[in-house]
């Protein structure tokens, strides 16, 4: 499949934003039941001729930034291509990068939930969740795993993220690949830009370092943040093995980091002087650089993200991919992003969606120091814990009014099961 130059398209989804849905989250169940809404208006002029199954992902570009979005319609894809459906989704920011031009969603379809194996996953953190979407779609819900990618979903709204160990990716790897491909009109100066990259020495090394809402929640089980020491550690005992080594770095935070890594002379997306599209220029795409140049790079050591993670997975040259672990003894791994877990939960053999407090201590003060740890036991610990509870009796609210939050009251200190 190869992405058309859709130069003369609008901007899809101008609005995209680097903040994660934790720190915007009302603004996103806003916007789900404004869709759902709209949607059902929608159904009073569907075409009752028109036959063809369709498969929706109303969450894309809300549930999850750019590093889930491309897992999100990756299998999206996969799976309407099963079924022979037909794809809607709302406007979002691969639209504009990739090329994609899915219709906007048309009819309100019963929710096909994410089934996590192995941990709880966020429908389970949050079981307000799935009713308040059933609510939405006034049908009952249907919870999906990695084996709909072998036989496809049809008339149904995909919600979750659908980061499957990626051997489930492998027989779709050429597909996979082929979605993301940037548009002409973009490609061109970001090849211009690689080259200048490439002009600074023979092997690129690739280093994301993923840092603020990272810090800003520590209880989940996900968040790992790695001082610069460590990575600059490992850059030292491969150094010297690589022939006319060149440092590329890129990070949320990189004004606060980039000074340790002097020692390298790291090049960042500002170095290389890239010229966007005119249609694309009052865009923040400085993100979509850093991630299009980690798929280019010779040696990649990414953070515990999606982000770098999928960058990765499109990365047919390098020789090395390594990641942190939560063995600090180790502390980095080598891997194979297309025979691994996207991220890694702690708990290992029992992940966790949810860090125990003697975890978060452990961690933290074991990657961040002490003053971190306390910041976190006494400022973004608090804040995560009741912005929890906030979701949960916003959406029980939603659900069944005063009622609702009762039930949410209870389920939180633990007098009843939860919603079923």
């Amino acid at each position: 499949m190869s992405n058309q130059d859709n130069s003369s398209e609008v901007i899809a989804n101008p609005n995209y934003t680097s903040k994660s849905e934790t720190e915007r989250v009302f603004s996103v169940f806003d916007g789900f039941k404004k869709d759902a809404d709209h949607t059902k208006v929608s159904l009073v002029n569907e075409d009752k001729s028109d036959l063809q199954p369709v498969l929706t992902m109303s969450s894309i570009g809300q549930l999850g930034r750019f590093g889930n979005q491309l897992f999100q319609y990756a299998f999206l894809k996969i799976c309407s291509e099963k079924s022979g459906a037909k794809v809607e989704c709302p406007a979002w920011i691969g639209q504009t990068i990739f090329g994609h031009n899915a219709p906007p969603i048309s009819k309100r379809l019963p929710p096909a939930i994410e089934r996590v194996d192995l941990r709880k996953g966020l429908f389970e953190v949050i079981p307000e969740f799935i009713p308040y979407l059933e609510k939405l779609a006034q049908a009952k819900s249907y919870r999906v795993g990695s084996e709909v990618l072998e036989i496809g979903l049809a008339n149904l709204d995909i919600w979750g993220f659908f980061q499957f160990h990626t051997r489930c990716l492998k027989p779709h790897q050429q597909y996979f690949r082929s979605l993301f491909e940037p548009v002409i009109d973009l490609k061109s100066p970001l090849e211009d830009g690689l080259n200048s990259l490439r002009s600074k020495g023979k092997t690129i090394v690739g280093i994301h370092i993923r840092r603020g809402d990272y810090i800003k929640e520590p209880r989940l089980g996900c968040t790992l943040v790695f001082p610069t020491k460590w990575y600059c550690e490992w850059l030292e005992g491969i150094w010297d093995k690589l022939e006319n080594p060149v440092l590329f770095l890129c990070s949320d935070d990189l004004d606060s980091i980039i000074s340790d890594f002097d020692k390298f002379s790291p090049v960042t997306t500002g170095d290389l002087n890239i010229r966007l599209p005119e249609r694309m220029k009052d865009l923040n795409l400085d993100f979509y650089i850093d991630f299009f140049m980690l798929s280019q790079c010779d040696v990649v050591c990414i953070s515990n993200s999606n982000f770098s993670f999928v960058a990765c997975m499109l990365n047919e040259r390098a020789k090395m991919f390594v990641r942190p672990d939560w063995d600090f003894s180790m502390k980095f791994k080598v891997f194979d992003p297309w025979d691994s877990q996207p991220l890694l939960w702690i708990g290992d053999k029992q992940p966790k969606f949810i860090k125990s407090f003697a975890d978060l201590l452990y961690v933290t003060y074991s990657t961040q120091g002490i003053w971190v740890m306390l910041k976190s036991i006494f400022i973004y610990l608090p804040k995560s814990i009741i912005k929890g509870w906030a979701i949960r009796l916003y959406l029980g609210y939603q659900i069944n009014s005063i009622i609702g939050v009762v039930k949410t009251l209870l389920s939180i200190v633990g007098l009843r099961s939860g919603w079923k």
